[in-house]
């Protein structure tokens, strides 16, 4: 061995068993301050080394393990494959704390570890604490059509039988099966008051997510495989009147749920929360032109925005993945826009990149040219729609509007006062409040629900 191929040998050996003495079992935490979400770094114990793991506390209660990672006694690295994440740090010994940055989907956001006790918590009051007063089962279900298994939780009043059950549908993204965000649980919340009221009700983890198998790079339409599959394993429960079972979706759950109603006339009800009435498209260019508004950007901008975002979302179902960077960039420089503009719309150069990440997925390409009112105008079942008024990613006026003209007049649609999109009583509805809130879903929402589906049955 050479000299000096020696000496980097001992210094990383030195290196590693500092990094091992000095981060052993402690914790670190951050905010990412441009999207105001903290994240945890804990350093486990692991056959005498240390293992970094991170948390995201304001998302998910569940530990994020690095695919690889490199520990030094002054720096850190971090890569998660699964969420196209990766993280660099380096270390001062002086104050123990973390600089350094993470990347994800084309974003480069800045985030400092400071020291800190253990995982960030903050108070959910409503959600449940075991244990419960009613029968909790855990159930592994196979989709047949695409061979991928959905593991979830179905639960149920302990005494009797032959009960009415609700499967609750998620929104967009990968989630678990209480749809955790910000460490609200909204679907065990809802699990537990339907149940409390003598309804069955089966949640699971999103397919390639939690304990569910499956590819994550899937479309609504895939989706909508698992919840028939859900429908069918319901059908032969022995817990489960198979005449009497009803699907519950949050916002694009809201719309698999007619997908599914359209076409299994099985199906006792469908509950739509904040579900759309319009094509993706639609949806999308009203959801910017409303989040815009509420953080006070300029009309002029507003419509610079929306009419290249416009001219994005009709270019990306028929582009090449490859070509998709270029054509957006060309997009964008069509406009006469300063430095300073670009950034304030979306559009910089770092901003061009994550949106062809985005624009290239294919559940973002199927959900551009998605509408719902083909479904929607086949469901005979009966139909509740439920929006908040401040909601600003499904606007509950035109979507609304849209369901009443799609079923002919025949969904019950109520829109309720100052609740945002997660039905959280809320101030202006944007995005950066669901975090504050410390309700997880209005009561009112419950109560209307859990009667609504009562009466029908």
């Amino acid at each position: 061995m050479k000299k000096s191929t020696t000496l980097l040998f001992i210094s990383l050996i030195v290196s590693n068993i500092f990094a091992q003495k000095e981060f052993a079992d402690r914790y670190w935490f951050g905010i990412l301050e441009e999207v105001q979400l903290p994240l945890n770094l804990h350093f486990e114990t692991r056959n005498d080394s240390v293992f970094p793991v991170l948390y995201s506390p304001m998302q998910s209660s569940e530990k994020i393990e690095p695919t690889s990672y490199r520990v030094t006694s002054d720096s850190l690295f971090i890569n998660v494959k699964k969420l196209n994440f990766q993280g660099k740090w380096v270390y001062n010994h002086n104050d123990s704390t973390f600089r350094g940055e993470i990347k994800q989907y084309g974003n480069k956001l800045n985030i400092n570890l400071k020291p800190s006790n253990g995982v960030f918590e903050i108070n959910r009051p409503q959600t449940p604490v075991r244990p419960l007063p009613y029968t909790e089962e855990e159930v592994m279900i196979e989709n047949t059509i695409d061979n991928n298994t959905l593991s979830g939780t179905l639960t149920y009043p302990t005494q009797g039988k032959d009960f009415a059950a609700a499967i609750l549908i998620t929104g967009s993204g990968a989630q678990n099966r209480d749809e955790e965000i910000f460490k609200h649980k909204p679907f065990m919340v809802i699990a537990d008051y339907l149940t409390r009221h003598g309804i069955a009700v089966l949640r699971c983890d999103d397919r390639g997510y939690g304990k569910s198998t499956g590819n994550i790079n899937s479309t609504t339409l895939d989706f909508a495989n698992d919840i028939e599959a859900m429908v069918k394993f319901l059908q032969s429960h022995p817990k489960i009147d198979k005449k009497k079972i009803g699907l519950i979706g949050h916002s694009e759950g809201g719309l698999i749920a007619p997908i599914v109603a359209s076409r299994n006339s099985s199906v006792a009800f469908i509950v739509l929360l904040a579900g759309p009435g319009i094509d993706g498209k639609e949806t999308l260019l009203l959801q910017n032109k409303k989040i815009c508004e509420i953080n006070g950007m300029a009309d002029s901008l507003i419509n610079k925005r929306l009419t290249i975002l416009e001219k994005l979302l009709d270019m990306s179902t028929s582009t090449a993945n490859n070509e998709m960077l270029s054509k957006i960039d060309s997009i964008v420089k069509q406009h006469t826009l300063s430095r300073e503009e670009r950034k304030v719309i979306g559009y910089s150069p770092k901003e061009v990149m994550a949106t062809s990440t985005q624009l290239q997925h294919k559940w973002m390409q199927s959900f551009i040219t998605l509408d719902p009112c083909p479904y929607l105008s086949k469901v005979k079942c009966p139909i509740l729609a439920l929006n908040g008024d401040k909601d600003c990613q499904v606007l509950a006026i035109e979507n609304t509007e849209a369901i009443t003209r799609c079923t002919n007049g025949k969904a019950e649609i109520i829109i309720l006062p100052n609740l945002n999109h997660l039905f959280q009583t809320c101030e202006t509805g944007n995005a950066n409040e669901y975090m504050t809130i410390e309700e997880t879903i209005s009561e009112e929402v419950l109560e209307t629900m859990t009667g609504w589906i009562k009466k029908k049955l």
